[in-house]
């Protein structure tokens, strides 16, 4: 009997004529070991790996930077948020003008009808202008109200009848000496509306870097799921030719029968593991689409060398980070600690105007009227409530507040500390599996081709189960050194938020709609 190094280059030369034999009239190879049962699924060919499912689909190459600008254009949370903005500034502008002096006109009417008692007395009967007749008087009044408040407190208010004789201006003058005197307490309420405005936009900045990070991730997610779909794809054509081989094989009279239940399994694990893949793929595409808002029958395709190029980016970007520099970065770009930081002011300005509400009110007071018999009235009105806690309340509580917020603004720092050392720690580490697994891929590539040549030509006593074994080990390898490529750039992407810097990163290749730029 021939042996099988001498007889391998005859197996080999089988393989298409046992591949012609037993193929079924769908194209399908069908084994002997499965000729009674259903047969195997159809392997696609590899124009058809990255076409869509529905041949409606309009297939769109997508980089990240067009992925993050379509973000920005069409994500409808930020829309949302883009438009509370307009309702924002107009409140800040309402703000700005507590200053500007208001001007109220008044047109009154009144229609007056009088008609005499028993005892000859006129009695006025207020009424309405359809009673009519001789005894029924019409008054009219016009009247322009201005009022003005200063910074430092004075308050101004005139009143003019411009169409009525004699006293025609009254006015009234009232100045603060005590409680609500000075700058400082009467523009607290504009300076709260300026740190509200300020935190607004901080607010918006946020979520403009948690929905980019959201698209990278997503993005990367994407470019996971296509790569696996590859992978598998691989692997299944491999073991197809695995099959193919043996099958001839086994049409020869070479192998038995038998020794094709586990190359058939490992088939049938592998065209799974492909479906899996491709509905990974459909999801992750699926969730991009939801992410810039559109309702359009899209499938998005990244470029085969998409992930070596972030990688490396990513890998030259991490190196120029240190720890130190980076926490110092963190906490000027970190929007929540800036806003804690306005909080604590606004909370300062809150205690301000508590303490204020503690003094007497003492006001200057000067009113009277101009024109015929012209009068004015000049002098100090000083008022106090007692038994009255809440001023006092609102003082301590005030004072405990801004306590409070020390202590929250030091634990933020903490935090960020903290965040920013893991987070630099674990890109880190990241990086560092991603070496590991590039080794362990190579390493599982040689074994295969390998045990592969050994089981070719009869040497080293290479079962078929243990060539299976091989076959799986390197997909395993290959989607670890996949994952770990992408829990690279999904650290690194977490960090840059982490920092507060996803944003200015990206600065330069983002179209900013004008209703997101502050």
């Amino acid at each position: 009997m021939a042996t099988l190094p001498v007889l391998a280059s005859q197996h080999i030369a089988l393989v298409w004529l046992g591949v012609a034999l037993w193929l079924g009239h769908d194209g399908a190879v069908v084994s002997p070991a499965l000729a009674e049962s259903q047969p195997l699924i159809e392997l696609p060919s590899e124009s058809d790996l990255f076409s869509p499912r529905d041949e409606t689909s309009e297939l769109v190459i997508l980089t990240l930077p067009d992925l993050l600008n379509l973000t920005l254009e069409g994500n409808r949370e930020l829309r949302n948020q883009a438009l509370g903005r307009i309702v924002q500034r107009q409140q800040l502008a309402a703000a700005e003008q507590t200053f500007n002096p208001r001007l109220t006109p008044t047109l009154r009417v009144d229609a007056t009808r009088s008609r005499f008692g028993n005892g000859g007395d006129a009695e006025s009967i207020p009424g309405s202008v359809l009673l009519g007749g001789s005894d029924t008087d019409l008054d009219q009044q016009v009247r322009l109200d201005t009022t003005l408040t200063t910074r430092l407190g004075t308050s101004f208010e005139l009143g003019l009848t411009p169409f009525e004789g004699g006293q025609s201006l009254q006015f009234r003058v009232s100045q603060p000496l005590l409680r609500g005197f000075g700058t400082a307490v009467n523009e607290a309420p504009l300076n709260q509306a300026h740190l509200g405005e300020t935190r607004n936009q901080l607010a918006l900045r946020s979520t403009v870097i948690d929905t980019l990070t959201t698209a990278i991730l997503g993005y990367n997610n994407l470019i996971n799921a296509q790569a696996q779909v590859e992978i598998q794809t691989q692997a299944l054509e491999r073991r197809q030719q695995q099959l193919d081989i043996l099958q001839a094989l086994v049409n020869a009279g070479r192998l038995a029968p038998i020794e094709l239940f586990d190359p058939e399994r490992s088939l049938a694990d592998a065209q799974r593991s492909l479906v899996d893949a491709q509905n990974q793929l459909d999801q992750a595409n699926s969730t991009l689409l939801n992410l810039i808002g559109t309702d359009r029958n899209l499938r998005f395709v990244t470029s085969v060398d998409t992930i070596t190029e972030l990688f490396a980016a990513a890998a030259t970007q991490l190196a120029t980070y240190q720890p130190e520099a980076l926490v110092t970065l963190a906490l000027a770009q970190r929007t929540d600690y800036q806003q804690a930081q306005l909080q604590r002011q606004q909370q300062e300005l809150d205690l301000l105007v508590a303490q204020d509400n503690l003094r007497w009110q003492l006001d200057a007071v000067a009113d009277g009227t101009l024109g015929d018999g012209s009068r004015s009235v000049m002098g100090l009105v000083a008022t106090r409530t007692f038994g009255d806690p809440q001023p006092e309340t609102n003082r301590l509580t005030g004072d405990i507040t801004l306590q409070q917020q020390d202590n929250t603004l030091a634990q933020l720092q903490d935090q960020i500390r903290n965040d920013v050392i893991a987070g630099l720690n674990e890109a880190q580490a990241s990086l560092s599996q991603v070496v590991a697994a590039e080794r362990a891929t190579l390493n599982a590539r040689r074994q295969l081709e390998a045990a592969q040549e050994q089981f070719r030509l009869g040497r080293g006593n290479i079962t078929l189960f243990q060539l299976i074994n091989q076959e799986e080990a390197l997909v395993t390898a290959e989607t670890n050194e996949l994952e770990a490529r992408i829990a690279f750039l999904n650290s690194v992407a977490q960090l840059e938020q982490t920092v507060g810097i996803t944003f200015d990163l990206w600065a330069t290749e983002l179209e900013i709609a004008p209703e997101l730029q502050e």
